[in-house]
């Protein structure tokens, strides 16, 4: 097999937990904008930080069984970056670069930006 169960298990506890940030943030957004009022780059960019925050938290201790360090916290969100970083560039190509459909670079970065931050997590963020 050419990844162990352990490994598989643990992408997909990442899935799940990925699937949770999502809802977080959305909810923030939508509390944030619709209810409260806020600009949109506003609540979006706090809905970020919380989604980053629930995310980080859910994944120490879900995912990879972690302890708790600030150290940790700070390489977390710098793979967040990492990831934030390589949608914008993923898009920018395939949108201004290659003049596809916006649908496409989406395709793409869910396919490929999910793995590299799984792998970084795994390997450096929480080991």
């Amino acid at each position: 097999m050419l990844v162990s169960k352990e490994l598989f298990h643990k992408f997909i506890k990442y899935g799940v937990v990925g699937c949770v940030s999502i809802l977080i943030y959305y909810l923030s957004v939508f509390v944030l904008v619709e209810l409260l009022g806020k600009n949109p780059l506003f609540g979006t960019s706090v809905s970020f930080v919380i989604m980053s925050y629930f995310s980080f938290l859910l994944n120490r201790k879900f995912t990879f069984g972690s302890d708790f360090s600030y150290n940790k916290l700070l390489r977390f969100l710098a793979v967040s970056a990492i990831g934030f970083t390589l949608n914008f560039l993923i898009m920018y190509l395939v949108v201004h670069v290659l003049s596809l459909h916006y649908s496409i670079g989406e395709v793409v970065t869910t396919l490929v930006i999910p793995i590299i931050n799984f792998i970084l997590n795994n390997y450096w963020t929480f080991k």
